[in-house]
């Protein structure tokens, strides 16, 4: 379980909230609360450019970490570098950032019903036969070898056992995505939770517990899958 923390090279975290076209009018305000306030846990040097990929999207980006904040219409999406450090990290993310996030900014700019939560790990895997032998059983054993292999498939959880509230229709939905990158593969876990009804404010949507549950589904569900990977 250890060495295969090891290989998450990094997390992203993003909330998706209904759709709102002030966000844009006020995004510069955003940004200059994300990197100056004295409540932020990132600031300049954390986050020393900005780029404005269209009218609707302002990021912060670091090109030396490859670490970014954006923040359009729908979401808000935060990517971390992980470098040896995954537990240090994940902890900063559910209790620094969210705390600002909940408490601070989208308090302060009114961002509200919050539609969804997710997390992704990402992985970097020693390359092996295995991704080769699935395409070789889809195929019906026509393609014994192939190129850029790139998978991707979901499973949703359960209702009942994605509930933290009553009389609701939340559920969880995680997606597994395979990518093969010249002598490696990119192994990503997308762990979600979907609000329906939307929860009009990020304080009341125990993103602290769909944290803790992600990181014990990648523990003691998804790892099973690497493991058998990893296992030449």
């Amino acid at each position: 379980m250890e060495n295969l923390q090891k290989n998450i090279i990094g997390i992203t975290f993003g909330i998706r909230f209904a759709r709102s076209f002030r966000i844009p009018d006020i995004s510069g305000c955003i940004m200059d609360n994300i990197l100056y306030s004295e409540n932020t846990p990132f600031g300049t040097k954390f986050f020393p450019n900005l780029q404005e990929i269209s009218s609707r999207e302002k990021t912060l980006y670091n090109s030396e970490t490859s670490e970014y904040l954006r923040i359009n219409t729908d979401d808000l999406i935060l990517g971390i570098k992980i470098d040896n450090d995954f537990q240090k990290k994940f902890d900063w993310l559910k209790i620094d950032v969210f705390k600002y996030f909940s408490n601070t900014l989208f308090r302060e700019y009114e961002i509200q019903n919050i539609r969804r939560v997710g997390i992704v790990f990402s992985h970097k895997l020693s390359k092996n036969k295995k991704l080769n032998e699935a395409i070789s059983l889809i195929s019906g054993n026509t393609i014994n070898s192939a190129d850029n292999i790139n998978i991707s498939f979901s499973k949703k959880i359960g209702a009942i056992e994605a509930l933290y509230r009553k009389n609701v229709t939340d559920y969880k939905n995680t997606i597994y995505n395979f990518n093969e990158v010249k002598e490696a593969i990119h192994a990503a876990l997308d762990y979600q939770y979907y609000y329906e009804p939307a929860i009009q404010d990020l304080r009341e949507c125990f993103v602290d517990k769909i944290l803790d549950d992600a990181k014990v589904f990648l523990e003691n569900n998804y790892y099973k899958w690497l493991t058998i990977h990893e296992n030449k």
